[in-house]
């Protein structure tokens, strides 16, 4: 026989990943990239025969984090106000009292009225006569002199005139006050004076803090003298006069450009496939050439004839081990095929040689008594040929000097000299056993049993005597 062996040839190819983006580099989203993380994961696998290649495939997915510094420009827009103390100079002037900017209303119950009102009054005169009781209040809506972000940015108010008295017991007063008649809120302030006989020149300041009034607020001026010994133009107040100091505020718009700089991350996910390629031969094409451990020849003497067996022990790819008897010779010679270690063909085999040369040598037949032997001889006989062919292949095997051919025939010589028959009728077998209670009711009287009784009781004695040193 001719047996070859075939090389697997494998082989392998992939689309190896590269690394796209750098440190340093322009990151996807147009800035500077800071770092690069790169991972990859086997994601699956798959195999599949390609004619007479088996292919695997390996898929894997990488992960190339970048960071990067994305730089913005950004237009940011601040708003200023940039003040300046300005004052209305005084606002009871003829103009305003004439358009209505301000409005004049008489006071008190014993004062001059002058059937044109208080503001023609003082538009002609800029007085008032008073006698016991009265006075004059001005009135003007803050808009008129002042924005809204004037007005809740604070202000101040400031009032004075001067009064002629004829006595001593006069009082005057001013009151200024502020009120947004929306929400009702005010701000106010108030002095009284006790006049001397003569001039006298009064003022008073009020200050807004800021606040949030409307711009529809409105300032209340009030001039009021009282004399409880006054009489016809005892009391003469005259040069009213109210101004307003405020911060004239303008609004200052300014644009910058800033550059923000934001930090983004992004994950950019790659398939990429990796091939494995193992050659694999058709079957047909693939021999498996036995491996030779041992070969030897066995001499049997059947005692008729001698009867020479070669043998070749070899080892096949399952890791099993064969016998192969090359030649059988009883004056010829007989190729036979390769065969499992098997014991009992070969027995069966023997049989028929020894019956034959049997039926060769016998030309008359025997009598009654050498027919029965040779029939107990034909049964002994192949257990007896069984293990000498057995002791021969061990003995043949072990001239050869390899212990694991020598390990594995022994095992293969042991199955095959198994009595499985016997033994399948061994575990086959019951056991009937009586009922155990029938022995226990049965009584043994044993004839010696006083003299073994006596006996120990003098051996005590003895060695109670020795313990305690008596005769």
């Amino acid at each position: 026989m001719v047996y070859c062996w075939l090389l697997l040839l494998a082989s392998t190819s992939s689309n190896s990943y590269e690394q796209q983006y750098y440190v340093g580099d322009t990151g996807p989203n147009g800035g500077t990239i800071t770092s690069v993380t790169l991972q990859s994961v086997l994601s699956d696998s798959s195999t599949e025969l390609v004619g007479d290649f088996e292919e695997t495939t390996y898929t894997y997915i990488y992960t190339e984090t970048i960071t990067e510094d994305v730089q913005s420009t950004q237009q940011v827009t601040t708003t200023t106000y940039e003040t300046v103390e300005e004052t209305t100079s005084d606002i009871i002037n003829n103009s305003n009292l004439s358009n209505g900017t301000v409005t004049c209303t008489t006071q008190g119950s014993d004062i001059y009225y002058d059937p044109n009102g208080c503001g023609s009054h003082t538009i002609n005169w800029d007085d008032a006569h008073i006698a016991t009781d009265g006075g004059y209040q001005y009135q003007t809506d803050l808009d008129k002199f002042l924005t809204k972000d004037e007005i809740n940015y604070g202000f101040d108010v400031n009032a004075s005139n001067s009064i002629y008295s004829s006595t001593n017991s006069a009082t005057f007063s001013i009151t200024l006050k502020v009120v947004d008649p929306t929400t009702g809120a005010d701000t106010q302030t108030s002095y009284s004076w006790l006049l001397n006989q003569g001039t006298n020149n009064t003022s008073l300041t009020l200050t807004v803090p800021e606040n949030n009034y409307g711009s529809d607020s409105i300032l209340y001026s009030t001039f009021y003298g009282s004399d409880p010994n006054g009489y016809y133009w005892s009391m003469d107040a005259y040069n009213f006069n109210v101004s307003i100091d405020y911060y004239s505020i303008t609004q200052v718009i300014s644009t910058i450009e800033q550059i923000i700089t934001t930090q983004i991350e992004t994950a950019l996910n790659t398939t990429e496939y990796e091939y494995d390629y193992k050659y694999i031969p058709p079957l047909d094409d693939f021999i498996y050439e036995p491996e030779i451990v041992a070969d030897f020849s066995i001499e049997i003497d059947t005692f008729d004839d001698v009867l020479t067996m070669d043998f070749e022990i070899v080892e096949m790819d399952t890791g099993e081990m064969q016998m192969e008897i090359t030649t059988f010779e009883n004056d010829m010679e007989i190729d036979v095929e390769i065969v499992e270690l098997d014991m009992e063909s070969m027995m069966e085999e023997m049989d028929v040689e020894i019956i034959e040369v049997q039926s060769d040598s016998e030309d008359t037949p025997e009598s009654n008594m050498e027919t029965e032997e040779e029939t107990e001889q034909e049964t002994v006989q192949p257990k007896d040929t069984k293990e000498t062919i057995a002791a021969k292949i061990l003995e043949r095997v072990a001239e050869q000097g390899d212990q694991v051919a020598l390990s594995n025939v022994k095992l293969a010589v042991m199955s095959q000299l198994t009595d499985t028959q016997e033994f399948e009728n061994y575990q086959s077998k019951t056991i009937i056993d009586n009922n155990v209670d029938d022995y226990l009711l049965v009584t043994i009287d044993d004839p010696y049993g006083i003299m073994f009784s006596i006996a120990q009781d003098q051996l005590m004695e003895s060695m109670v005597n020795q313990q305690y040193g008596r005769n």
